[in-house]
Parts: C-alpha cells; structure tokens; sequence
C-alpha cells in the first residue's frame, strides 16, 4: 500500500498513477477529503482517484455523506444554515430578485435561511439587510485592506507574500484587484512583503 507500506492481502484499489491502496488506507483518504476542501478531491501524484474505483469498498452511508460534500465543494457562493449550532450546507446562494428560501434538512434544526442574505428568514418581517455582526466584519475589512475571493466572495488577509492569492474554493486571482490571477497589470508583490516573510 502506497501510504502505509504493508503488503496488501486482501482487496485493494488502484489508482491513476499505478498505486496500490488497502481499503483501510483508501477509506481514509477519502474520510480525510471530506474533512479538508484542500485535500479534495482525493488524489494521488496529482491525479484525481476516481469515484467509481473506490465505491465497491465504501458503505452506503460514507458514499452519500462524501457525495453531499462533493455537492458543497462544487458550490462556490455557499449557503449554510443560519443556526450556529448547525452550520449545515443547504445550497448555493441565490443572485435572482426574488428570494430563495432553504429549510434545514435537519430533523433537529428546521432554520429557515434566505439562500440571497445567508440571514435567519422570519415570514411576514425578513428583508435581506446584512445582519450587525456582518457590518462589523466587512467594515473591519475595508479598514485592514482585506480582499475578498472572487469566486467565492470569502474575506483573504495577505500577511506576507507576492499578490497572487489561490483560494480554497481553487480560484486563483489578484489581491489588489480582485482579477482573475494574470488578467490585470496590477504589480505580482511588494518588496517589503516578499522581504517580511524572508525574515
């Protein structure tokens, strides 16, 4: 087996790359994908591990908990349940006039969320104004020289570094302009950046 290095007995997968993996370490692999956006989709030497390959050897369960995550991490603009004691994924965001509303699918949460503000939908008094905690982080943003991804609209700090910023949702882009990475003539760094992180 390629990650634990003991002889293979019983089942294994092959991947793309001609590796050999034991159920055990396969299952982890992708256990680990869904826990990490970065990690997914599984791989190995920079090769995609197909679904099909993998799905003999996964249970019922794991293949509809890995496909609701592959739904989640194929959504750019996300929408998550507005219940902080739940989070859960409900789809993505809504760019329309009108609105679109996402019930919680869990029996223990219901929430309604406004899928156009992310905020707590209440019937007949719900108008999608960014919330007070929302202000404060965006005007905390505007004031530290935050970006925002434009794939995926999540707030990025540049620390040290050049200007090309590769975020989660894998969309690459400018930090000072937002553009899509080598679309703009924005510098690629600020020497006193580069310089900080060489220190």
């Amino acid at each position: 087996c390629v990650i634990c290095h003991d002889p293979i007995f019983g089942e294994e997968v092959l991947a793309p790359c001609n590796h050999f993996f034991d159920i055990s370490c396969i299952t982890d692999l992708f256990r680990s994908a869904m826990r990490d956006e970065r990690l997914y989709p599984p791989r190995c030497c920079h090769q995609n591990i197909p679904l099909p390959q993998v799905r003999p050897h996964l249970t019922q369960a794991f293949l509809t908990e890995f496909e609701l995550k592959a739904q989640e991490y194929g959504t750019l603009k996300r929408v998550y349940c507005v219940e902080s004691t739940c989070s859960r994924f409900l789809g993505p965001l809504h760019d329309g006039d009108s609105s679109k509303i996402f019930t919680c699918p869990s029996p223990k949460c219901m929430t309604m969320t406004c899928g156009k503000c992310r905020g707590r939908y209440k019937r007949s008094t719900h108008s999608c104004t960014p919330d007070a905690e929302t202000e404060v982080v965006l005007t905390l943003s505007r004031a530290s020289g935050w970006s925002r991804c434009p794939g995926c609209a999540q707030m990025i700090e540049l620390s040290v570094g050049c200007f090309h910023m590769s975020c989660r949702c894998k969309t690459e882009f400018c930090y000072l302009c937002r553009a899509l990475w080598k679309t703009c003539k924005c510098p690629r760094w600020d020497e006193s950046r580069l310089l900080a992180r060489a220190q």
